[in-house]
């Protein structure tokens, strides 16, 4: 394998927004990232693919196949970034797909056309996250489009209609899912477990899914030092109740497997000297079981209320997301099982944590898996680190797994 790889991540690493930061920040649909897609465009047509972007702007390289008739395979990931991330996540499943499909097209004469897909937004500028996949698989309506806004308060509309595109047309982005055999996506871990066994590749048998929450609870702004604390409403404390609650319910899981965390609180009025009258905050709660982790949301809920009752406060609860767990096909684990073989690499079977496009196609079709180790588990981080040698076994181990499914 030669090193065009590494040279195009860090190639691709360059377009950023904020490098006084230390990290990568390449949101979806910026000028920035429509530049870097045009970079990945032309690193798919240098490696002999037909290159096309849909009407929600997601970027496809094919090789065709000898039997058009055949339903294709697909792989990929995205190159948008969250806020100062790393040069890693998503990029290494789209440029290693990329090299992966350079050696197809030098040694192999496939039956099904293989496509690498780079998704938009599988980072949540707008809230939800794997907007591209959600697109493709019909879960986002026009109406979505106008509902979904940034930090900032753009719509997704808004900044579809800014890049080129035609929010109106977003139905023609529609995947048939007849028409897709498999779709394996190549990806760091983002943990910790590859590394701490000594392992080199997963093989994903699961994907956990998040059911997101966004709480707002609403007390009294009074004066901090004229306000007694048995007098107090005071929004903030009842939100820090409620997080301990949400830990204690996801410790004590009946999988064992759930997660809950609270990543983004907002404080209002926000000021030092008035007792929080107001606080909005998310809540993700992800497992692979989907059971355990509704039992984990349904018991936060009640603490929620039983608190905003005990303390004066009126509780207001919306849901961002509630995704499904997804699992992976048999078939294409086997592959992946027998490409290691083939190359002498001994597989650890696993489930993801994190979600990935591939959470959401699997709804409709058949999806695998692969992760590379990432360095002490860092991920979305400056910090976030993997070695080339477990890029390079990635991308050997997918060549094999597309080469097995499209032949």
């Amino acid at each position: 394998m030669t090193f065009a790889l590494h040279d195009a991540i860090a190639e691709l690493a360059t377009y950023n927004d904020d490098p006084a930061a230390g990290g990568i920040t390449r949101e979806v649909f910026t000028p920035t990232y429509e530049r870097s897609v045009e970079f990945v465009s032309g690193l798919m047509r240098d490696a002999g693919l037909e290159v096309r972007r849909d009407a929600f702007g997601n970027l496809y390289g094919r090789l065709e196949g000898t039997d058009p008739s055949l339903p294709a395979v697909r792989t990929g990931s995205h190159v948008d970034t969250t806020l100062n991330a790393g040069r890693y996540d998503g990029v290494v499943g789209v440029l290693g797909a990329i090299e992966a499909m350079g050696s197809l097209l030098r040694d192999r004469r496939l039956r099904r056309a293989v496509e690498v897909v780079a998704f938009a937004g599988e980072e949540p500028r707008f809230a939800s996250g794997c907007i591209g996949s959600r697109a493709v698989m019909g879960e986002l309506s026009r109406a979505d489009l106008d509902r979904l806004v940034d930090r900032d308060g753009m719509s997704l509309a808004q900044a579809l209609a800014g890049a080129g595109f035609e929010p109106d047309a977003i139905e023609t982005a529609l995947w048939d899912p007849a028409s897709v055999h498999a779709f394996v996506e190549l990806h760091i871990e983002q943990g910790i477990v590859l590394e701490s066994s000594g392992e080199q590749i997963g093989v994903v048998t699961a994907i956990a899914a998040p059911h997101d929450l966004r709480i707002t609870l609403r007390g009294a702004a009074d004066h901090a030092g004229a306000t007694p604390m048995a007098l107090r409403r005071d929004a903030l404390v009842g939100a820090a109740e409620a997080m301990v609650e949400l830990e204690k319910l996801a410790v004590g899981s009946p999988s064992g497997t759930t997660v809950g965390t609270v990543g983004v609180m907002r404080v209002r009025p926000g000021a030092i000297n008035v007792v929080p009258g107001e606080v909005e905050f998310d809540v993700d709660v992800r497992d692979s079981d989907a059971e355990a982790r509704q039992a984990v949301v349904d018991g936060f809920l009640a603490a929620v209320r039983v608190m905003a009752t005990t303390r004066g406060l009126t509780a207001v609860v919306d849901e961002i997301v509630r995704d499904e767990p997804g699992t992976c096909a048999p078939f294409i684990v086997e592959a992946a099982d027998a490409a290691c073989a083939s190359l002498g690499v001994r597989p650890r079977h696993m489930i993801s944590g994190a979600y990935h496009d591939a959470l959401i196609l699997s709804r409709k079709i058949p999806v695998g898996m692969l992760f590379v180790p990432s360095a002490a588990g860092i991920s979305h981080h400056p910090d976030e680190y993997t070695g080339r040698e477990d890029i390079d076994r990635g991308a050997a181990v997918l060549g094999e797994v597309l080469a097995t499914l499209a032949t």
